[in-house]
């Protein structure tokens, strides 16, 4: 026992513990961070968990009880700001354009932004006239609807933030819930939407968001914004026209998705695959893994040295389908949600039927063997799903996911994986098991 809590400290220390453990808001919460016993316990089992919290707090029965959800609470409240200042920052970091005080990305701002990281622009925002806005706008009025439609207008279009969330969520959901989004506001049933309904559409798309992290008062102040803005903006000028009196039919909406998601697509594949006509499945994992922090990365990259063979390469149109397969992530997952409660390894016909049943999507035989030559982490033909679906995740979201070693969930994961190091260390030095 002396060796495992002996690995429990020394993990603390390497994750940052103790005095050097996360700090919230300026300040160290007390009762946040609680003993490195803690992690000794977890390792332990419930009886252990007990004993040992209630060895740090000084309570007993339901006052440590309660002290325990108050901690969950704040770890939820901690990561929903977290995933918020994410995405702020991402939108500050690539918005290029400033117009009374609000900051604006361009439609070339918005595909770099889904596309880098990192933003290399080091100037300031541009700051505009209200001429400059009329003439940029007018430019939307013009462009034709496609696959190029953001690249077509280049630095000619403002997006704001709230217009920013939205065109993610249409990268990362599926079609079906804008659809009925689209019928809850439609009360005629010709499916179309006015201007003031497209605002209420944004927000119903918004609560869907597993990445909403507003308050409700924050909600209520942005839909506020939204309804009352003088200032006209890209997907207003190009969905109702520059006075704001068109229709919107969800079949034209319909198309704007499909063609968001095909020119980020092209885009992505050209990028990784150095615009040549097929991506090589080297690169294909690059892509995969592009946004992806795992502590498996390298044994994905070891897999792909061992198994892949060189010259091995994807299509675009294969690529293609494997983008609206991780559009329906959410379906997918709850397909393997089976696997996981029984506890079985998921075999590649198990894989490729769970695709199909749950996204409607048929992955092709190249595309599915990469996949489980990286994620066939133990070497027998069956794939550790649960190390995909973060990747997938991870890819999905771009990396506006929080940081794995960041929050609270990262900080214990941390403390969890070396302590378990740790105790495998004294187990080869000791030859038996520490617990």
């Amino acid at each position: 026992m002396a060796a495992v809590r002996r690995a429990a400290l020394a993990a603390l220390a390497r994750c940052g513990g103790g005095r050097g453990a996360p700090v919230v808001g300026g300040f160290r919460s007390r009762r946040r961070w609680m003993s490195p016993w803690l992690a000794t316990a977890s390792l332990l089992g419930g009886g252990a968990l007990v004993g040992s919290y209630r060895g740090w707090s000084g309570q007993e029965g339901a006052g440590g009880f309660f002290l325990v959800l108050a901690q969950k609470e704040d770890a939820v409240d901690e990561e929903m700001a977290e995933k918020l200042s994410i995405r702020k920052q991402r939108f500050m970091q690539f918005a290029s354009l400033e117009y009374e005080g609000e900051y604006y990305m361009t439609p070339r701002d918005f595909l770099f932004s889904v596309m880098f990281d990192k933003s290399k622009r080091k100037t300031l925002a541009k700051k505009l006239t209200k001429k400059e806005v009329d003439s940029t706008l007018a430019n939307v009025a013009k462009a034709r609807p496609g696959p190029t439609f953001f690249r077509d207008l280049g630095d000619r279009g403002l997006i704001s933030y709230t217009e920013y969330l939205f065109l993610l969520t249409i990268l990362t959901k599926p079609q079906t819930g804008f659809h009925i989004a689209f019928k809850m506001l439609d009360a005629d049933g010709n499916e179309q939407v006015e201007k003031k309904e497209f605002f209420k559409l944004q927000k119903i798309i918004g609560k869907q968001d597993e990445f909403k992290t507003a308050s409700g008062e924050d909600m209520l102040s942005q839909e506020s914004e939204m309804e009352g803005a003088d200032i006209n903006t890209m997907l207003l000028v190009h969905f109702f026209g520059k006075g704001g009196k068109d229709k919107l039919q969800y079949c034209e909406f319909q198309r704007f998705m499909q063609d968001l998601q095909a020119e980020v697509q092209e885009m992505e594949f050209n990028q990784f695959s150095k615009g040549l006509a097929l991506m090589r499945k080297e690169d294909f994992v690059e892509w995969l893994l592009y946004f992806t922090d795992e502590e498996n990365n390298e044994v994905y990259w070891q897999n792909v040295k061992e198994r892949i063979q060189a010259g091995e390469s994807i299509s675009m149109d294969e690529f293609k389908t494997f983008c609206q397969f991780t559009n329906r992530l959410e379906d997918f997952s709850i397909a393997m949600k089976m696997f996981t409660v029984a506890s079985r390894p998921v075999k590649r016909a198990e894989f490729k039927r769970a695709v199909k049943v749950a996204t409607g999507q048929e992955l092709s035989d190249n595309v599915l063997d990469t996949i489980f030559k990286i994620f066939d982490l133990d070497g027998d033909n069956c794939l550790s799903h649960a190390e995909f679906l973060g990747v997938l995740k991870n890819r999905m979201h771009r990396g506006l996911r929080v940081p794995q070693q960041q929050g609270v969930q990262g900080y214990w994961k941390c403390v969890k994986r070396e302590t378990i190091k740790g105790a495998k260390e004294v187990w080869k030095q000791t030859g038996k098991s520490p617990f």
